[in-house]
């Protein structure tokens, strides 16, 4: 975390070094701001609500978590129900814009989501000490640090969406004073996990897989392609843009193939899994 804060500083100051010599480069909250610029550096805050889109293989209801001890509490003796667990995320970007044109843009946005709060709930039947047959729901994470974890965490992620940015004329809003143009927005990202290759090569280490945790187990990273629409409100000294963006991976984001996954049970009965999220962003530029 601290190198990251050291190199937001970092590009920060040269970004300003750079305005002071340059003409064209606009910086918010500063005497740099201008709103023709031909290249805009600025800072962006998103809210993230994500959804895993869930495939099963055919048979997973007669599945479930079988390799543990009858009263552990990871126990389930059948699937009822493999659900997404409703999800909600922060991150933080420096949109860095590069006009083409008047209307045409392309922008690329670094991203360090801080908070991810996903999850997959399994639900089902459980043999109590009593002998009783209760139902019960647990969650997987990304990573659990111990086989009998029930309670997980996530992994942070960085993030590096580049875009095309296709803006409206600009219009006057009725307070006569403040300026807009609307405008939609659409490209690719590409999602990089922090630490979760490092987390992985620790369990392999634990030669017997009875004692590995059992994780949902994601590949290092992804792409996604992404859509979304927002629009541009001008102010003295910098411009707000409010915007939404629709966002889902092109394939599956979990790793099938890992060696993680033998004898994990909460993995088997997954067959595909892509990862949906929709994006509020507060950008000031």
């Amino acid at each position: 975390m601290r190198k990251l804060q050291v190199y937001i500083i970092l590009v920060l100051s040269l970004c300003s070094i750079a305005a002071r010599g340059q003409k064209g480069i606009s910086l918010p909250f500063s005497s740099f701001y201008d709103e023709n610029a031909w290249l805009s550096l600025g800072l962006q805050y998103n809210y993230v609500n994500s959804t895993y889109r869930l495939g099963l293989k055919e048979n997973w209801g007669n599945m479930g978590i079988r390799n543990v001890p009858v009263n552990n509490d990871l126990r389930i003796e059948e699937f009822s129900a493999i659900q997404a667990k409703p999800s909600h995320g922060m991150s933080v970007s420096i949109p860095v814009e590069l006009r083409l044109s008047d209307n045409l843009s392309t922008t690329f946005q670094p991203t360090f989501n801080f908070l991810n709060t996903g999850g997959v709930n399994y639900s089902g039947t459980q043999i109590n000490s009593q002998g009783e047959e209760i139902n019960v729901t647990i969650t997987r994470n990304m990573l659990h640090r111990v086989a009998t974890n029930i309670k997980g965490e996530n992994f942070n992620a960085f993030e590096f969406p580049l875009n095309l940015k296709f803006r409206s004329d600009e219009k006057t809003l009725p307070n006569k004073f403040n300026r807009y143009r609307g405008y939609l927005t659409g490209g690719v990202r590409y999602t990089r996990w922090v630490d979760i290759q490092k987390s992985y090569s620790k369990m392999l280490l634990i030669e017997d897989i009875r004692d590995r945790p059992q994780n949902m187990i994601f590949k290092p990273g992804y792409y996604s392609w992404e859509v979304g629409f927002g629009a541009e409100i001008f102010f003295t000294y910098f411009r707000m843009s409010p915007e939404i963006k629709f966002i889902q991976s092109f394939g599956d984001i979990l790793d099938h193939g890992h060696e993680l996954t033998r004898g994990n049970a909460f993995m088997a009965p997954l067959d595909k899994t892509l990862l949906r999220n929709i994006q509020f962003s507060l950008i000031f530029q």
